[in-house]
C-alpha cells in the first residue's frame, strides 16, 4: 500500500486525488495548500488525511511515501526539489515546469537523490488518444504526418496566463499535444511561431499559431487561444489517408453513442469508426503505474527526462511567437 500526499488542493490536485483514491494499492494520507478552500475541499472528500498549509511540513511527515504536486508551474520547480530531497518518489503536474533551465535542475535533483521523477503527461495514459497511437503504429495512414490542432475558447485564467507563471495556451494546454508528438514521433528540431494578442490584459502569449518540425520528417501544427470563443480541429494527415476526431461523415451506432470516436479515412475515401479500446480514465491509469513504477521498480513511461522535451517545445514557441521566426528546439 502506497501512502501519498498531495501537494497542491485546487481542482486538479483533487482530481489526482481522486483518480488514486480508485487504485486499490494506493492510500491518500496527507494534503497540503497554503488555502483554506482547498484544504477544506479535500478533507471532505479524503476524511482521515493529514491537512498541512505548507508543503515542507507535509515533507516532515514520516508516514507520507510518495508526493503529487500540482501547484501552479512556476512553482513547480521549488516544490518538487523540497519533495525529492525529502527521499520522496514524485509525480509532478504537467508542464514538468516553466522552463528547461528548471526542468533541467529537477531532473539533476532526482538523479542526486536517486528518486523517481514522473510528470503527468496523461495522455499516455489515455484510451481515447492512444487510438490515435494505434493507427501511427500500424501505419494506417502513413508517414510522414501532419498533426493539425486547433483551439480556441475563453481559457482557464488566472495565473495560467501570466507569462512566468504559467505561460499560456501554447505551453499549459498544447503541452499535451508537444508530448505526444515526441512521443509518437522522435526529437523535435525547430519550431515556426507567431503570436496574436487579443487581450491585452494578460501578459502570456494568449493566441499563437506554430508549425513543429521533427527530425523523422513530421509535423504538427497548433493554433490555440484562451481568450476568445472558437472552434477547433483536430486531425491527421498522412499519404495513406486522415484520421480526425469525431465521427467524419458516418453515424455513429445508438450502442456506440455519446463515445469518443475517430474517422479514418483512405486513398479510395472509404471511411471507418474507431472508438477506445477501455473506458478507464487516463489519470486512473496514471496513477496505476506511478504506484508500479515505485513499488515494482517498472520503467516509466513519461519521466521528466522525456517531459522535458515537450516544455523545450512549448518554450521555443513562445519566444518565436513575439516576434515571429524559427527557432530550434533544445533541452
Amino acid at each position: 500500500m502506497l501512502k501519498i500526499g498531495f501537494i497542491g488542493l485546487g481542482g486538479m490536485g483533487r482530481h489526482q486525488a481522486y483518480a488514486f483514491s480508485r487504485v486499490r494499492s494506493a492510500r491518500i494520507v496527507a494534503g497540503a495548500d497554503p488555502f483554506a478552500t482547498g484544504r477544506k475541499a479535500f478533507a471532505a472528500q479524503h476524511p482521515g488525511a493529514m491537512l498541512y498549509e505548507d508543503h515542507r511540513k507535509l515533507l516532515k511527515d514520516t508516514n507520507v511515501d510518495a508526493v503529487v504536486i500540482a501547484v501552479p508551474t512556476g512553482h513547480h520547480k521549488a516544490v518538487t526539489i523540497d519533495a525529492l530531497r525529502s527521499g520522496r518518489p514524485v509525480l509532478v503536474e504537467k508542464p514538468a515546469a516553466r522552463t528547461v533551465a528548471q526542468v533541467r535542475r529537477m531532473i539533476e535533483q532526482a538523479r542526486r537523490s536517486r528518486k523517481l521523477l514522473m510528470v503527468a503527461q496523461c495522455r499516455r495514459y489515455d484510451p481515447i488518444w492512444g487510438v490515435i497511437a494505434a493507427q501511427l503504429r500500424k501505419n494506417r495512414i502513413g508517414r510522414p504526418v501532419l498533426w493539425r490542432h486547433v483551439s480556441a475558447g475563453r481559457g482557464p485564467g488566472g495565473w495560467f496566463m501570466d507569462d512566468r507563471m504559467g505561460g499560456g495556451p501554447l505551453l499549459d494546454g498544447a503541452v499535451h499535444d508537444h508530448d505526444f508528438c515526441n512521443w509518437m514521433f522522435g526529437d523535435p528540431v525547430s519550431v515556426m511561431a507567431r503570436g496574436i494578442k487579443l487581450n491585452p490584459g494578460v501578459t502570456a502569449s494568449d493566441t499563437v499559431s506554430a508549425s513543429v518540425q521533427y527530425a523523422s520528417g513530421d509535423q504538427s501544427m497548433f493554433s490555440w487561444s484562451w481568450c476568445t470563443p472558437g472552434g477547433g480541429v483536430h486531425d491527421l494527415l498522412g499519404p495513406k489517408g486522415s484520421l480526425i476526431g469525431g465521427p467524419g461523415d458516418l453515424v455513429v451506432p445508438k450502442a456506440k453513442a455519446g463515445r469518443p470516436v475517430f474517422c479514418h479515412t483512405d486513398m479510395k475515401g472509404r471511411q471507418k469508426l474507431l472508438f477506445p479500446s477501455s473506458s478507464r480514465s487516463m489519470y486512473e491509469n496514471q496513477a496505476r503505474h506511478f504506484i508500479e513504477c515505485v513499488e515494482k521498480g517498472i520503467a516509466c513511461r513519461s519521466p521528466a527526462t522525456e517531459s522535458v522535451k515537450a516544455v523545450a517545445v512549448g518554450d521555443a514557441i513562445l519566444k518565436a511567437a513575439v516576434r515571429g521566426g524559427v527557432r530550434r528546439v533544445s533541452w
